[in-house]
């Protein structure tokens, strides 16, 4: 009745169920923190592996679930069609029409159309908002759409329950009719047919447990951890530093953790996931958070937080969680790269050097930051320059190698006064009407001189932007300076130095930044393990 159509329902139907229980195992944060400390003692390499490839493994699924989603959703409307054209009027029980010609949009009213319409529909507005342009401009869709995981769970429990595709059943008298037909004894046999029994609960009873008990704990434990904003600071690059109490007295974080933030006056349903910058301590008990002000969520914040001040924001925490930058401080030599705010994860062991000069890991970092304006150095000049004095004062100056980038093109321009005399005007020699001739100056040459507010080179610069480009770190940091180099790294002489430095090594480099910074690093570090004798493996970390 159905041909090929049964079988590609059938068989798609078996992978979405995979793909449904796989696809909720990256969310349990708890359960990943319980095995961050149940196994990263053991095997600490296989769980960061893991920690660095879910995200990954939670997108390939998610990819998989579309496109057998929208395979399957095919497959069904046309059993649908076929069900209306090809009626069987001998066994009328099998039918999911009533009568032959029946309009197949009359079929698909029912609790298993409107259920598999309803699923297809949240899978393709999942998939939809969750590609990068979309994510990145509108983010709230993304999240909000994400959101219709509780329906779309609840529909997929539901929609096999229908029993709209039917199997015979082989009872007793069945049998019997088979073997009398080796007896030549013929025994009239009416078969009898009854839904085929759903094994959806069989694949989501595991993964969906998990997960709710993972969802309760979580918002059992972050609606109690209400924090307070100890202290709010601007820094340069439009980046706003929070300082917040511990939710509670056994809070307690690592290098490199995250924690996932909620401010009830902005939104009670989204959670943003931010590094931890400073972790508390014994006699600290405090941590402390950059945000980089880039979205609708952020931008909200920085007006509430100047209209109402931090002491009458309600902000919760969620967290901390498990990162793949844990890995930094158990390394021998650790390569780290960051971009902009992505320097995040790497304050936190900048501060575990400078507390532990003598600790034997991590033996040596390698860090490269690179920024737009040399003022955002400030982030972590005065950190970085106690951990050298500290590493020099502990006889370990080689534990820590710097490396500071500025790529903004003005501020890679040097800085000279040119005077009145040493400025080309630009001249236009024309003949008059009675042939002599006349040196006109240019338009744009005459309004630059005749304005007195401009300097002599004739540039106007707003004051923010005069400030960081006349900024100069080596004049207040001369540790900082030195290391301060102007460009984008030439990657393949960097690439080259620790090949020569390491060879025969297996080097993990850490890397946080945006997605053309990810991709050429991982192509580099792929070239130079193919094609030189030091191994790297490359790990990243991304939010969004």
């Amino acid at each position: 009745m159905l041909g090929l159509g049964l079988c590609v329902s059938r068989g798609t139907a078996t992978v979405l169920n995979v793909c449904c229980a796989l696809v909720l195992l990256p969310l349990c944060k708890k359960l990943n923190q319980l095995l961050y400390r149940g196994l990263s003692k053991v095997c600490p390499g296989l769980f960061f592996f893991w920690l660095e490839k879910a995200k990954c493994f939670h997108m390939t699924v998610a990819i998989t679930l579309v496109i057998f989603g929208v395979i399957h959703s095919v497959s069904h409307f046309v059993n649908l069609w076929n069900f209306s054209r090809s009626y069987d009027e001998q066994w009328p029980e099998i039918n999911l029409a009533r009568y032959k010609g029946e309009s197949p949009f009359l079929l698909l009213i029912s609790v298993a159309g409107v259920t598999g319409v309803s699923m297809l529909l949240i899978v393709l507005g999942m998939g939809l908002t969750s590609t990068r342009i979309v994510r990145r401009k509108v983010y709230n869709a993304f999240w909000y759409t994400h959101q219709l995981y509780v329906p779309f769970m609840i529909l997929l429990m539901i929609h096999p329950l229908s029993g709209v595709l039917k199997e015979e059943i082989l009872d007793e008298k069945s049998l019997s009719q088979d073997r009398n037909v080796l007896t030549n004894i013929s025994i009239p046999n009416v078969p009898k047919f009854a839904a085929i029994q759903s094994m959806t609960w069989l694949w989501m009873a595991l993964p969906l447990t998990c997960f709710l008990l993972d969802m309760l704990w979580r918002i059992f434990s972050r609606n109690l951890a209400r924090v307070k904003i100890l202290n709010v600071s601007h820094m340069p690059g439009r980046t706003i530093s929070l300082s917040l109490s511990c939710p509670h007295a056994e809070f307690s974080c690592s290098a490199g953790q995250y924690v996932l933030v909620q401010c009830s006056e902005l939104s009670i349903m989204e959670w943003h996931p931010f590094t931890v910058v400073e972790i508390p301590t014994i006699s600290q008990r405090k941590f402390v958070l950059w945000i980089k002000v880039k979205g609708d969520w952020t931008e909200g914040l920085e007006k509430m937080l100047k209209e109402r001040g931090p002491n009458n924001l309600n902000v919760l925490i969620d967290g901390p969680f498990s990162s793949p930058m844990q890995g930094i401080i158990r390394n021998d030599i650790a390569i780290c790269i960051a971009a902009g705010v992505g320097i995040t994860p790497f304050v936190s062991v900048l501060r575990d050097i400078l507390m532990n000069p003598k600790n034997r890991l991590p033996g040596r970092i390698h860090l490269i930051w690179i920024v737009r304006h040399e003022r955002e150095l400030t982030w972590i000049a005065s950190l970085a320059t106690e951990a050298i004095l500290q590493l020099r004062n502990s006889n370990r100056p080689d534990r820590l190698h710097l490396e500071f980038y500025v790529t903004n093109s003005q501020e890679n321009e040097p800085k000279r006064n040119v005077n009145k005399e040493q400025k080309t005007i630009t001249h236009m020699v024309v003949l008059n009407e009675k042939g002599y001739l006349t040196h006109v100056i240019n338009d744009d040459e005459r309004r630059t001189l005749l304005t007195p507010n401009n300097k002599r080179n004739g540039c106007a610069i707003e004051d923010n932007m005069k400030n960081d480009f006349d900024f100069e770190i080596a004049k207040k940091y001369p540790l900082i300076g030195c290391r301060l180099r102007r460009g984008r790294p030439h990657w393949d002489r960097v690439f080259g130095y620790w090949a020569h430095l390491y060879p025969e090594h297996h080097l993990n480099l850490y890397c946080c930044g945006p997605k053309k910074l990810v991709k050429l690093l991982r192509s580099k570090c792929k070239y130079s393990s193919r094609f030189t004798k030091t191994k790297l493996t490359f790990i990243h970390e991304a939010f969004s």
